[in-house]
């Protein structure tokens, strides 16, 4: 395979560069150490952790033969990659109608991601789909939702407090997925955040008749150390999805393995870019895995 030769070419010009002794020694010792080497610096290339590409290469190394081959190694690391990632959930309907909420900080495209669901389960699917937003920091949001829901032929809601969204689940309670559209918090604004947990933990408490699903909606052109702040304040909000925008935005999608291996939280979509319905999909792990390693 082309990456397999790529790893092959670099690791011979690697092997004309100077070593120290102590490099070589451990290169003797270990046969497969430069390509492992290689594939730990493409990981980091793609911005993955350290900790976490230091984690990947060491299980690969204590488990395969020595004197691999380069497929042999890609494929143990492409296949760990896969198992650090995950099977992706995605959204369906059940016995009882399903409230999505949809929560994360500002700007990442939250309602836009909101909009291309609901068209995707209300077109292709055929499920009763219906909205509320709590956006109501930002009047375009309120619009915007409003013109997707028209579109689309769907009702929505608009709630101005967490109490009154009893009343709105009420309304529309022989719906298939209720979308949920919460305003962009400042993960720093505490006051902010109280809202939002008081607004989950009110839809909640009606579990007899709804389910809850969570996501966490997160820009993938955001950096880690900030991703870690953001999803530690969203740590209390218990079996949240994650959801990836703006893959289109970036070359590097390292974020997505950190944050579900710093988190444990399940991956469920990514977007990449601006159309609806469109530019949206259940996370597709084996394509993550091949980018991560330069495929």
């Amino acid at each position: 395979p082309a990456v397999a030769r790529a790893y092959e070419e670099m690791a011979a010009a690697a092997e004309k560069e100077p070593v120290s002794q102590e490099k070589q020694t451990k290169e003797n010792n270990n046969s497969n150490f430069k390509y492992l080497q290689l594939i730990y610096n493409k990981l980091i290339d793609n911005e993955v952790n350290e900790k976490y590409a230091n984690a990947i290469i060491n299980e690969v190394s204590g488990s395969i033969k020595k004197e691999a081959s380069i497929d042999s190694l890609l494929g143990c690391v492409y296949q760990k990659i896969i198992l650090k990632l995950g099977e992706p959930v995605y959204m369906t309907k059940g016995d009882k109608p399903k409230v999505i909420m949809f929560i994360g900080p500002t700007g990442v495209g939250k309602t836009t991601t909101i909009a291309k669901l609901a068209s995707y389960y209300k077109l292709e699917k055929q499920y009763k789909v219906a909205f509320i937003t709590a956006d109501t920091y930002r009047i375009a949001a309120v619009e915007q939702l409003n013109t997707y829901a028209s579109i689309i032929e769907c009702p929505v809601n608009v709630v101005y407090s967490v109490d009154e969204i009893a009343q709105s689940l009420e309304d529309f309670k022989d719906f298939d997925l209720i979308f949920v559209d919460t305003a962009g918090r400042s993960h720093k604004d505490k006051e902010q955040m109280l809202e939002l947990h008081e607004l989950r933990d009110m839809v909640a408490g009606l579990s007899d008749t709804f389910d809850l699903e969570c996501y966490l909606t997160l820009s993938a052109t955001t950096k880690y150390k900030d991703m870690l702040d953001i999803t530690g304040m969203y740590a209390d909000i218990p079996d949240y999805r994650l959801i990836f925008t703006k893959l289109d935005e970036t070359c590097a999608y390292g974020n997505i393995l950190n944050i579900r291996m710093a988190t444990g939280a399940q991956l469920s979509y990514t977007t990449t870019g601006q159309n609806v319905p469109n530019d949206i999909e259940v996370i597709n792990e084996q394509a993550i895995a091949r980018q991560l390693l330069g495929g």
